[in-house]
């Protein structure tokens, strides 16, 4: 046998192995099946869910009540405690689990299995807060799958959890290749995406979990004042106004879900994070307003942090108060929960409200534009999406977020408006408490700011604090300042001050302790100072200079 040929025979050998491994997986491994869907009464509630203006479903909650001590089977493999259990709801395009009451240990993890028993996707090591007890796995498609759980044989305490239902998708999902529309413009098509690749990254795709079953909706990851990085996904309130808390923790946000190419090509739905919290909302349904009597916003916290793998961008925007925008900008989008799309807006958007009569200025009205590849519009699966311009010196910013669009468009008919809540009536003018206004939470400081660029990485000289500021002995004074501000507790340094844009505006050295630095020339703001001193120890502060 030759050196050529051994590793080659090695290569068969496992392969066989892994077959039979996934089949004996397969074979051992008990099945719970989900009630029958009915497909009639489901048509019907559709229906009536769209004379009511109700999010449109892409898929139904089917009761299972599967836990490791009622349902599926046990092992020890090697280290490991594995529980494995089937499910099956005929005739779903897809398929997913959501879960509740878990408590798990340290080191538990699941996996999607497909019914021949091969992984689907990587390993979820769920890291859920202490007072969480929900999460959901990925959408995977055909109607069977097997969850496997395993946690190491050594643990403090067994995990629980519950399988509480199972999500039957039956429409709109991407193992659904007949929802789309041939208008759309895909975001890698060239020129339409050309100035927009901060907000491409970051927007999402978000399945909005409800009572009665799942539905897509689009979000825009936003930067705040403070500029820490914290994971605001800003959407509309009549996405997730029937959720509960246990169901906002079973949202999943996908991120970079588009093709590969302008024409289409490949694309992953692997990078998506779980769980929300509901932070702020307009609280402005009102049914004699067509439900809508504010600017529809809804700003929810993820309860992971964003990996850096997903190369996220925190979109700037501006809450200033105007009547009429000029620019020309776009919408990046979800419709129908396809990958990413965009939209283009070549006319001045003037003010309005999706019912007239109201009187409401609230919203953006927004005509679509032809641009070289398509003729992209809003529909379902758009509504929280964002609405975008270009400011000189400052990028592009998010101006309002989609609540829906005239009756009737669609790809054939590109007639009418689509209504964008403004953000300048989400910041402070909704029906709505002080607490949940979207300012307090994006200008947690109130420091007045109203225009906000993007960022790639808005926290990453923050997170580079060395020991000396970790350990709060740094320390910016006076905050408000008027001429002069002093840093103390580092040493001499090396400053720069810069505007929220990213701008320097100033730099320099202070040899002092305290570090005493010249404000005289700057206008009344909020600016960033980071200080590095000669040993590399780096601190970012905040601070606002007063009239």
């Amino acid at each position: 046998m030759s050196v050529v040929q051994f590793p080659a025979l090695l290569r068969i050998r496992s392969t066989a192995l892994a077959a039979l491994l996934c089949a004996a997986v397969s074979a051992q491994t008990p099945y719970v099946q989900a009630p029958h869907f009915d497909a009639q009464a489901v048509a019907q509630d559709d229906e009536q869910r769209a004379l009511a203006g109700d999010l449109p479903l892409y898929g139904r909650l089917m009761p299972i009540d599967a836990t490791p001590a009622t349902s599926g089977s046990w092992a020890e493999e090697g280290r490991d405690r594995v529980w494995r259990v089937g499910i099956t709801s005929p005739g779903a395009l897809a398929v997913e689990c959501f879960l509740d009451q878990a408590v798990l240990p340290p080191g538990a993890s699941f996996q999607m299995i497909s019914p021949s028993g091969r992984p689907i996707g990587d390993r979820v090591h769920p890291d859920l807060a202490a007072d969480v007890h929900e999460f959901s796995t990925a959408l995977v498609p055909g109607d069977s799958l097997i969850l496997e759980y395993r946690e190491p044989v050594d643990v403090d305490f067994q995990g629980t959890f519950r399988i509480a239902q199972i999500g039957h998708a039956y429409r709109d999902v991407e193992f659904d290749a007949s929802r789309e529309g041939t208008c759309h413009v895909n975001v890698a098509c060239h020129p339409e995406s050309d100035g927009w690749e901060g907000p491409i990254r970051a927007t999402v795709r978000i399945s909005v979990v409800v009572s009665q079953g799942t539905g897509w909706c689009s979000g825009t990851l936003v930067n705040n004042v403070r500029q820490d990085c914290a994971p605001y996904i800003l959407s509309a309130w009549h996405c997730g106004r029937t959720s509960t808390t246990a169901q906002f923790n079973q949202y999943k946000f996908y991120f970079n879900f588009q093709y590969a190419t302008c024409t289409g090509g490949s694309y992953s739905t692997a990078q998506y994070v779980t769980g929300s919290q509901l932070k702020a909302y307009s609280d402005d349904y009102a049914p004699e307003y067509q439900g809508l009597g504010g600017s529809d916003f809804m700003l929810l916290r993820t309860n992971a942090t964003i990996p850096s793998s997903f190369q996220p961008y925190w979109a700037g925007w501006d809450a200033t108060n105007i009547s009429s925008v000029t620019a020309d900008g776009v919408c990046i989008h979800h419709p129908t929960g396809a990958p990413k799309r965009i939209s283009s807006y070549a006319q001045t958007l003037v003010t309005g409200h999706p019912m007239a009569s109201s009187g409401l200025m609230s919203h953006y009205k927004v005509v679509w534009a032809q641009t070289e590849h398509g003729w992209g519009i809003t529909e379902v699966g758009s509504s929280g999406s964002g609405l975008f311009k270009q400011i000189s010196g400052t990028g592009p910013v998010l101006i309002g977020t989609n609540t829906g669009s005239s009756s009737g468009m669609s790809c054939s008919n590109h007639s009418g408006y689509a209504y964008f809540g403004k953000m300048s009536y989400h910041w402070t003018n909704n029906p709505n408490a002080a607490n949940i206004k979207l300012k307090p939470w994006l200008d947690p400081d109130n420091t007045g700011t109203l225009v906000l660029a993007g960022s790639d990485q808005p926290c990453a000289a923050a997170s580079a604090i060395g020991e000396t500021a970790l350990r709060g002995q740094t320390l910016l004074y006076p905050n408000p300042a008027t001429d002069r501000v002093f840093l103390s507790g580092m040493g001499p340094v090396h400053y720069q001050i810069t505007d929220l844009a990213g701008h320097i505006l100033r730099r320099g050295k202070a040899n002092e302790e305290p570090a005493g630095i010249d404000l005289a020339g700057l206008a009344c703001g909020l600016y960033i100072l980071t200080a590095i001193t000669d040993q590399g120890v780096m601190a970012r502060q905040p601070f606002t200079i007063a009239p």
